[in-house]
């Protein structure tokens, strides 16, 4: 009897170490997954922007990236996570405008995105603006033609912020997204 108890502890041992292996294992796994999923190298980098690609066949999308070379307002900046400026092409969605503040907007504002004197309103959701659709084409033209985009939003705090982007390598990183994801 004793004999067939130590027997049996030993082999829940074995299985309790080999299930508690096994999750740990596939949680392992699972955080290399999201890691993956959430960052990724570009597939080309042109001066200041970046292009991406993420799936294949429907579920591809391309976008590019970029992210300010001047901060400015007054904030404190471990309150505020990277701010970024993208433009995706998703299955047949073509350029879609966003930019990510890093901080929640104020209910009720919009942002101001400004290419060399010329100014356009973005509508807000939560920490992300979004350019509205009959503004996109006349946006990204003036994107391609510019040198600097200026953001300026206002955070849930009532902080204003102003991020300062160069424009250089906009047009290659927007033809490369193009040719990445053909219509």
């Amino acid at each position: 009897m004793i004999s067939l108890a130590h027997d049996f502890w030993q082999a829940l041992r074995k299985t309790a170490f080999a299930s508690l292996t096994m999750i740990l294992m596939m949680g392992l796994v699972l955080s290399a997954s999201v890691a993956a999923a959430t960052t990724s190298e570009p597939a080309s980098i042109h001066k200041d922007w970046e292009a991406h690609v993420h799936g294949k066949g429907s579920s591809k999308q391309c976008f590019i990236t970029s992210i300010p070379k001047t901060l400015k307002g007054d904030y404190d900046r471990n309150n505020r996570d990277q701010t970024r400026v993208y433009l995706t092409h998703r299955g047949a969605s073509r350029n879609e405008l966003s930019t990510f503040a890093g901080y929640r907007f104020r209910e009720q504002s919009e942002v101001l995105f400004n290419v060399d004197g010329k100014t356009f309103k973005l509508y807000i959701d939560g920490s992300y603006a979004w350019a509205y659709e009959n503004d996109v084409s006349r946006i990204v033209t003036a994107m391609k033609r510019g040198k600097t985009l200026t953001v300026t939003g206002i955070s849930s705090r009532g902080n204003k912020t102003v991020d300062i982007y160069s424009l250089s390598g906009f047009t290659a990183a927007y033809n490369a997204i193009n040719k990445l994801c053909p219509k």
